[in-house]
C-alpha cells in the first residue's frame, strides 16, 4: 500500500514513541473510574429510596445496635478565620441520625448562611466551618419512633430545599428608581429537580437585613424565577439587595444596588423627604421619634423638621410640633395608652416643605415595665399562677418616690426627663408630677399642671437658654402623693456635639465601565456619626449631583463611561450634614483591569533541527490593559510535565525555542500578561516535530485575522512567513472555501502586501481562508486555516466618518462602536499596520466613540485607515483617505483655522444732527474680547474729541463719529477687526461726487442745527383741506419765548388771493422763515371732495314750482356739472333754471307740466372721474307740496296768519305741521285744516311775538314725501317791519386759518 509523506511521518512518529500516550490513557481511565463509581452510587441511592418507599417495617431481622462512634472527633488547632472540616464515623441500627451542636445548642446552617455546611455520605459525617469554633457531637437512636410511627405506613424520603441544585441565569443588575414608583428585581434560574410542590427557598436581604413579604415588598419564587417587587418606592428602599438561594452545596447568592432618587418636590427648591423614621423608647403616653436627614446637594440648607402622627386605622395625620425642630429626634407625648400609632417627618428649608417621609412601623403606647412586674408561680408542678409585683407589696396605698431622675436627651430645642418608677407603687393607678427650679434659687415650679403623666418620660421645651435647671418628680395616685425624688444635677439646654467635622481625603478608584469605588478618611470629630452622602460632578462643570440618598458607604454607579468625575463627601448625624470634604482627584470612568484571556492558535513558523520558531494569536480579551508579556511552556509530547521556556517575558507573539532535540515531538502552551497579572494558559498545541526545514519554497504565513465583516465583503490580514525558503517572498495567494465547498484562489496574481479585501460574498454564508506565500521557487506551504466567519455585519455596525472639526479645523476620522465591553480598546492602523505613538496623529477615546485627529496632514497621510475594537465580537471598520478628499478638507480646515468675522452690514456712513458723520458696520457675531482699528488714507485714527470710536457687544456695532466733516475728510475709510482667531476688514471710499453729496448733507445738517438754536419752524407752512372743505394753512413753531406773531388773515379767499405766503420768526438768538405758494393746487382737493360728497337728488317745492337739489361739501361754478332730462342735456332757461350755492347745485322747474315728467340726473365731473345722481319724476305718486308757501313771512301782532299750500300725492298724503321742529296740534289759536285732500292750511289768530319761529309742513304718503320750511317774524304795532335778508349768491370764497404752534404755550387760533 502506498502511503503519502504525511502518513509516513505520522507512522514513524507513532512507531518511535509508542509510550508517549500512556499517561494520557491512564488519566482518561482514572476519569472513567470516578464517573463509573459516581453512577453506581447514584443507582444505589435510588434503589435504597425505592426500597424504603415500598418496604413495611413489620419486624426487625437485624439485631438492634446502639449508636457508636467508630471514628470520633479529634481536637483541631487552626488560625483564626481559617476554614476547618470536622469528621466522624458513626455505626448503629437502625441508622442513627446525627446532629451537630455548638455550646449545647444545635448547629443550624440556615441561621448563619454560608457559615456552616453539613454533609453525610456513606456513614461519614462532616461539618465544614468557615471559621474555627469549639464543637461537640451528640448521637441519638430513634428505634422506638420508627417502630411506632411507621409500622404500617410506607416511609417516604422528605426532600428538603437544601437538596436542590440551583444555577442562576439572568441576574438583576444595578437598578435606579424614583420615589413613588415601582420596580421589580428578577433572577431567573434552573432548578434540578424542578418539583412544583417543592419550590426553592429564596431569601431577600437589604443591607444584610432579611426582608419579609408585605404590602411594601411582594416576593415570589417559582416558574424558574425569583422576583421581588417594590410597589411604592421610597428612599428607605435604597441599598444593597441580595438574593440567597439554598442549594445542595450550601448557598448561592447574587447582590446588586438599588438607588432611589427624590421625587419632584411639591415646591421648587424644597428639600427631599427624610428617611428611616423610627420610634424608640416607647411608653404609655410617650415615644421618641428619630430619623435621618435627606441629602441636600443643590437645595437650601434644612432649617427644621415637622413630625406628624396618625392612629392606626385612621387616614388623618396631625402635626406634633408647632415650630420646626432642628435635630433629627423629637419626643412625642400625650399619646393614648393602648393605642397604636404611625409617624412621619417633613423637612423644611427657605423654599418650602418637603414631601413626607415613609411612615414608621406601627408602635403601641404601652408601659414596657408592665411585663416585668408579672411573676409566674407553679403549684404542684402542674398549675401556674400569674401575679403582679403590686400584689406582693401588702396593703401599701401611697406610692414611693421615683428614683434615678436624669435627662436622657439634652438639646437646644428640648430635654427629655427620665426616671425609674417607684417601689412600692401603691394599690391604685399611678401618675407623676414634675417640678423645676432654676439652679441655686430653691424655688420650685410645677411643670405638668394640666397633664397626668403615666410614663417615666417627659419632654420639656420652654427652658431659657443659658440657665441651668434642676428637676424632681413626685409619684401620685388616688390615695395621695409620694415624697419628692432626689433633685437632678443642674441641667442646661445645649447641643453637646453638633454636626460632624468634614470627612478627610477622598480617593476614587476604577471599578467598572459605569461605576467608581469611592473611599475617604473618617471625620476627626464624628459626633455619633450616622453615615455619609456622596456627590459627583463632571470635571469642568460646577453642577453637583447626589450619588446616594441613604447615608452609607458604597460604589457610585450610573456614571457615564469615559467621562471624568470628581467626588466629595459629607458626614451625617442627628444634627444634620457636615461641611463638604475636599474634592477627590479627577478619575475617568473605566473598568477595572483584569488578566487577559488565553492565547490560541499556536503554530510553528520555522525549525532548524535544534530550535523552533512558534507563533500564536493574541487573546480575545485583553483585560482592559495592553498585553505586555507572554510566557511559553513546553513539554515532550510523551510526557505530562511542563517546563518553562522563557523566564523573562516576551512582548511579541513569536518566540524562538532553543535546546530542542531533533526528531522529537513537542507541545507548547502560552500565557499572556498585562498590568493586572498573568492570565490562563492556552490549550496545548498539537505535537510539533523538531526537524530542520530545507524546502526552497516559503514557510506558512501566520496570524490570520478577519476584519470589517459585512454582508458581502470582509478584509483578511496576515503576517509574512518567518521561513522564506531559497529566495525572498514576492507575494501571496489567498484561498477561500465556502462551507461545504473546496478551496479556490481569490487572486490569480500574487499580491505584495499582507491584506486583501474580499468582495462578492454571499450574505449569511460561512467561509474559511488560507494564505500561501510565493517566491521565485514556487508556492509555499499553506497557513493555518482561519477561524470560520459568517458574512454578516454586526447589528448596529457603523463606518468610519471623515470630517473637519468646526471649532478647531482639525481633520479627523471618527468611529462609534456598535458594541463594547468593559475592557475594550480601540486599535487604529494605517494600511493595516498598527499606529503606536505616532506624532502625526492624536487618538482620543470616550466610551463607544474613538477619534483619530491628524497633526499637520499632508500627502504622506494618504491611505487606508482602519480601527479594531478589542474584546468584542469583531467590531472593526476602515476608511481610505484620497488625495482629492484630503485637499478639500485642507481647504475647509484653513478657512476654519483662519476664520473671518462675519459681517451683517459692511462699513457705511450716516449724517447726523449738527453735521456729524457716523461711520459704522455691524457683525453677525462679536465677543467681548473683540479688537479693531479705523484707518483713514492708510493712517490709523484713534479715539479723540474729533473722532469718537466705540463698539457695542449687544448690538455688535463698531462705529466712528467725525464731529467736523469738511473737505479734508475726503478719503478711503477702513475698519480692521480681530475677534479671537477670526478677523475681517471693510472699506468705504468717499471721493469725488459721493464725497460731495455727503459733504452737502453734512453742511445742511450743520446749518439746520444752527437754525434750531433760536426760534424756528418745527413744521413749515403747509395747507390742509378738511372734510368740510375748509382750507387750513398750518405751521408749527418751537424754541420760542414769546407768543407774539405778526400774521395777515383773510375773511375770504378767492383766486385773487393766490400767491406766496411767508411766515417769519426772529429774536435775539436767531430767525427763521417759512414760505408757502398757494394757487390752483389748493383747489384740487376741493374738487375731489365735491364729486365724492354729492348727495342724492332731492325734490323741493318752491313758489315758482319745483326744484331738484344736490348737496355737496363744496360747490362752485368752476365745477363741471351737467343736468339731463330723459338722457338729454338741459340748458339753463327761464323754464328750467340751473344754478347753485356753496353747498349745493340745483335746477328750478317753473310751473311744471306733464311734459316735464320723466327721469332727471346730474353729472358732476372732478379731476379724475364722473359722479351721477338721479331722480325719477315719472309718476307723481309721492306726497309733495305743489306750491303756495313763501320762504319768509312778516306779520304784525294781533293779526291773523294763514299759511296755505296745495299738496299732492297718490294715495292722498298725510299732512303734519311743525313749529321749531315740534309738532303743532290744532287748537282755537292755531287751527289746522285739509280740504279735499288738496289744500292744507295753518291759521293762527291774534298772533303774538311768541308765534315767531320756523314753521314747516311735512307731506308724506307710502311712496315718500316732502318737507317745506317757512320763517315767521312777528313785530309790534308801531314798529317798522323787519327786512328779510335775501340769500347770498354763491361766491368762490374760503375761510383761511393760520395755525401757529408754540411749545409750552396755548395754541393761537385764527
Amino acid at each position: 500500500m502506498c502511503r503519502s509523506a504525511d502518513e509516513i511521518e505520522e507512522y514513524q512518529r507513532v512507531s518511535t514513541h509508542v509510550g508517549k500516550g500512556l499517561a494520557s490513557i491512564q488519566k482518561e481511565l482514572h476519569r472513567m473510574r470516578v464517573a463509573t463509581k459516581t453512577q453506581v452510587e447514584n443507582i444505589e441511592i435510588k434503589r435504597e429510596v425505592q426500597e424504603m418507599m415500598h418496604k413495611k417495617v413489620t419486624s426487625s431481622t437485624e439485631t438492634d445496635k446502639a449508636p457508636d462512634f467508630l471514628v470520633a472527633l479529634r481536637p483541631h488547632t487552626v488560625w483564626e478565620t481559617t476554614p476547618v472540616k470536622l469528621f466522624c464515623t458513626v455505626d448503629g441500627h437502625p441508622r442513627p441520625i446525627v446532629k451537630w451542636y455548638k455550646g449545647g445548642k444545635p448547629v443550624d446552617p440556615l441561621s448563619a448562611p454560608g457559615k456552616y455546611k453539613i454533609e453525610s455520605k456513606y456513614g461519614v459525617h462532616s461539618l465544614i466551618i468557615s471559621r474555627a469554633l469549639l464543637v461537640y457531637l451528640r448521637c441519638t437512636n430513634i428505634l422506638a419512633c420508627v417502630v411506632l410511627v411507621f409500622s404500617s405506613v410506607p416511609h417516604l424520603t422528605v426532600i428538603h430545599h437544601s437538596k436542590l441544585e440551583i444555577t442562576m441565569l439572568d441576574r438583576f443588575g444595578v437598578s435606579f428608581g424614583t420615589e413613588g414608583g415601582s420596580i421589580s428585581l428578577v433572577c431567573t434560574m434552573v432548578v434540578v429537580p424542578d418539583l412544583p410542590n417543592v419550590p426553592p427557598l429564596a431569601q431577600w436581604y437589604r443591607d444584610d437585613k432579611l426582608l419579609k413579604a408585605g404590602k411594601l415588598a411582594e416576593i415570589k419564587v417559582g416558574g424558574g424565577a425569583a422576583t421581588m417587587t417594590l410597589s411604592h418606592l421610597a428612599k428607605d428602599d435604597e441599598g444593597l439587595y441580595t438574593l440567597r438561594m439554598w442549594t445542595k452545596d450550601g448557598t448561592t447568592e447574587h447582590s446588586a444596588y438599588l438607588f432611589v432618587k427624590d421625587a419632584a418636590p411639591s415646591v421648587a427648591g424644597a428639600p427631599g423627604a427624610p428617611i428611616s423614621v423610627k420610634a424608640f423608647d416607647i411608653n404609655s403616653d410617650y415615644v421618641l421619634v428619630a430619623w435621618k436627614p435627606p441629602n441636600t446637594t443643590n437645595e437650601a440648607a434644612i432649617t427644621g423638621y415637622f413630625v406628624d402622627k396618625r392612629e392606626s386605622g385612621s387616614a388623618t395625620w396631625s402635626q406634633c410640633n408647632d415650630a420646626p425642630v432642628r435635630i433629627c429626634k423629637y419626643p412625642v407625648h400625650g399619646l393614648s395608652v393602648g393605642h397604636a400609632y404611625h409617624f412621619r417627618v417633613r423637612a423644611v428649608n427657605s423654599a418650602g416643605i418637603s414631601r413626607p417621609s415613609r411612615e414608621s412601623d406601627k408602635v403601641t403606647a404601652l408601659d414596657p415595665a408592665e411585663r416585668e412586674r408579672l411573676q409566674v408561680i407553679k403549684l404542684d408542678g402542674k398549675h401556674e399562677v400569674v401575679i403582679k409585683d403590686d400584689d406582693l407589696e401588702g396593703y401599701v396605698t401611697l406610692p414611693g418616690e421615683p428614683t434615678d431622675v436624669h435627662a436622657s436627651e439634652i438639646f437646644k430645642s428640648y430635654i427629655v426627663l427620665s426616671w425609674k418608677p417607684p417601689s412600692p407603687r401603691g394599690r391604685a393607678p399611678l401618675w407623676y408630677i414634675i417640678e423645676k427650679s432654676v439652679s441655686g434659687t430653691g424655688a420650685w415650679q410645677r411643670i405638668n399642671t394640666a397633664v397626668k403623666l403615666q410614663s417615666p418620660r417627659y419632654p420639656i421645651f420652654d427652658l431659657e437658654a443659658g440657665k441651668k435647671y434642676q428637676f424632681r418628680v413626685y409619684s401620685e395616685n388616688l390615695y395621695g402623693a409620694s415624697e419628692a425624688s432626689k433633685p437632678t444635677e443642674p441641667i442646661e439646654k445645649v447641643d453637646e456635639h453638633g454636626v460632624p467635622s468634614a470627612p478627610g481625603q477622598v480617593v476614587a478608584t476604577r471599578n467598572t465601565k459605569s461605576s467608581v469605588f469611592v473611599q475617604w478618611d473618617p471625620p476627626k470629630h464624628p459626633n455619633h456619626l450616622m453615615g455619609y452622602y456622596i456627590d459627583a460632578s463632571l470635571v469642568g462643570s460646577k453642577a453637583w449631583a447626589p450619588c446616594n440618598h441613604k447615608p452609607y458607604k458604597f460604589v457610585v454607579h450610573g456614571l457615564t463611561p469615559g467621562e471624568t468625575y470628581v467626588f466629595r463627601v459629607q458626614a451625617v448625624n442627628v444634627y444634620g450634614l457636615s461641611d463638604e470634604s475636599q474634592e477627590s482627584t479627577p478619575i475617568a470612568v473605566e473598568p477595572a483591569l483584569t488578566t487577559p484571556s488565553a492565547p490560541h492558535g499556536i503554530t510553528m513558523l520555522s525549525c532548524d533541527g535544534a530550535s523552533m520558531i512558534i507563533a500564536w494569536k493574541s487573546p480575545k480579551h485583553c483585560g482592559g490593559s495592553k498585553i505586555n508579556a507572554y510566557f511559553v511552556d513546553k513539554r515532550d509530547a510523551d510526557t505530562l510535565a511542563w517546563k518553562e521556556v522563557n523566564s523573562a517575558p516576551t512582548k511579541t507573539r513569536t518566540y524562538t525555542v532553543d535546546g530542542l532535540t531533533e526528531g522529537t515531538f513537542y507541545e507548547f502552551k502560552v500565557q499572556a500578561g498585562n498590568l493586572a497579572g498573568v492570565g490562563m494558559p492556552s490549550a496545548p498545541s498539537t505535537p510539533l516535530k523538531c526537524e530542520a526545514w530545507t524546502t526552497t519554497v516559503p514557510g506558512p504565513a501566520y496570524d490570520l485575522a478577519l476584519r470589517e465583516v459585512r454582508g458581502d465583503s470582509l478584509v483578511i490580514l496576515w503576517k509574512a512567513p518567518v521561513y522564506t525558503g531559497a529566495s525572498a517572498v514576492t507575494g501571496y495567494i489567498v484561498e477561500m472555501a465556502k462551507k461545504g465547498h473546496h478551496y479556490h484562489p481569490l487572486n490569480e496574481e500574487a499580491i505584495g502586501h499582507c491584506y486583501l479585501q474580499v468582495t462578492g460574498l454571499e450574505a449569511g454564508a460561512e467561509y474559511t481562508f488560507k494564505v500561501k506565500a510565493v517566491n521565485a521557487e514556487g508556492i509555499g506551504k499553506a497557513s493555518q486555516t482561519s477561524e470560520p466567519v459568517v458574512a454578516k455585519a454586526l447589528p448596529g455596525t457603523q463606518e468610519i466618518q471623515c470630517g473637519v472639526d468646526e471649532d478647531t479645523g482639525d481633520i479627523f476620522l471618527s468611529f462609534e462602536a456598535c458594541e463594547i465591553s468593559e475592557t475594550s480598546n480601540f486599535a487604529w492602523s494605517k494600511n493595516y499596520k498598527e499606529i503606536s505613538d505616532c506624532p502625526r496623529v492624536a487618538i482620543e477615546t470616550k466610551g463607544k466613540h474613538s477619534k483619530l485627529t491628524f497633526v499637520n496632514p499632508d500627502v504622506s497621510d494618504l491611505g487606508a485607515f482602519s480601527v479594531v475594537v478589542t474584546d468584542t465580537n469583531g467590531v472593526s471598520a476602515s476608511h481610505t483617505v484620497t488625495e482629492d478628499a484630503l485637499n478639500t478638507m485642507l481647504e475647509l480646515s484653513y478657512n476654519i483655522r483662519h476664520p473671518i468675522v462675519p459681517l451683517k452690514h459692511q462699513l457705511n456712513y450716516e449724517v447726523l444732527e449738527k453735521g456729524h458723520v457716523r461711520f459704522w458696520l455691524q457683525c453677525l457675531k462679536m465677543s467681548p474680547a473683540v479688537t479693531y482699528r479705523f484707518i483713514v488714507n492708510d493712517k490709523e485714527v484713534t479715539s479723540s474729541d474729533s473722532h469718537k470710536i466705540s463698539h457695542d457687544v449687544n448690538t455688535r456695532v463698531i462705529q466712528m463719529t467725525v464731529d467736523h466733516f469738511s473737505k479734508a475728510s475726503e478719503a478711503t475709510y477702513t475698519v480692521q477687526i480681530h475677534d479671537g482667531r477670526a478677523k475681517n476688514q471693510s472699506s468705504l471710499v468717499l471721493v469725488r461726487d459721493v464725497f460731495k453729496a455727503v459733504l452737502k448733507e453734512a453742511e445742511f445738517q450743520r446749518s439746520e442745527h444752527i437754525r434750531k438754536q433760536g426760534p424756528h419752524f418745527a413744521e413749515y407752512l403747509s395747507y390742509h383741506v378738511d372734510d368740510d372743505c375748509t382750507v387750513l394753512l398750518v405751521c408749527k413753531v418751537t424754541n420760542t419765548f414769546s407768543r407774539t406773531l405778526n400774521s395777515t388773515f383773510f375773511l375770504q379767499f378767492s383766486r385773487k388771493d393766490q400767491g406766496h405766503y411767508k411766515a417769519k420768526l426772529s429774536d435775539d438768538r436767531g430767525k427763521d422763515t417759512s414760505v408757502l405758494s398757494v394757487g390752483v393746487v389748493v383747489s384740487l382737493p376741493l374738487l375731489f371732495l365735491s364729486g365724492s360728497s354729492a348727495s342724492e337728488l332731492v325734490l323741493q317745492c318752491t313758489p315758482e314750482g319745483i326744484r331738484l337739489q344736490c348737496y355737496m361739501k363744496y360747490y362752485t361754478e368752476e365745477i363741471r356739472t351737467a343736468w339731463l332730462h330723459k338722457d338729454s342735456k338741459i340748458s339753463s332757461s327761464e323754464k328750467m333754471r340751473i344754478a347753485g350755492t356753496a353747498e349745493m347745485a340745483w335746477m328750478q322747474i317753473r310751473e311744471p307740466s306733464e311734459k316735464e315728467k320723466g327721469h332727471y340726473s346730474i353729472q358732476i365731473m372732478d379731476a379724475t372721474k364722473s359722479h351721477t345722481r338721479t331722480f325719477d319724476l315719472s309718476g307723481q305718486d309721492r306726497g309733495r307740496v305743489v306750491g303756495g308757501l313763501p320762504d319768509v313771512v312778516t306779520i304784525m301782532e294781533q293779526k291773523t296768519l294763514s299759511l296755505t299750500c296745495t299738496v299732492w300725492g297718490d294715495p292722498s298724503p298725510e299732512v303734519t305741521w311743525f313749529k321749531n321742529e315740534n309738532e303743532v296740534v290744532s287748537t282755537e289759536h292755531a287751527k289746522i285744516t285739509l280740504e279735499a285732500n288738496k289744500f292744507a292750511s295753518l291759521t293762527i289768530t291774534t298772533v303774538t311775538s311768541e308765534d315767531s319761529g320756523k314753521y314747516s309742513i311735512n307731506v308724506r304718503n307710502k311712496y315718500g314725501g316732502e318737507f317745506v320750511e317757512i320763517t315767521v317774524s312777528v313785530y309790534k304795532q308801531g314798529e317798522s317791519p323787519p327786512e328779510n335778508k335775501p340769500n347770498l349768491s354763491p361766491l368762490l370764497s374760503f375761510p383761511v386759518i393760520l395755525y401757529f404752534y408754540f411749545p409750552h404755550l396755548s395754541p393761537l387760533t385764527s
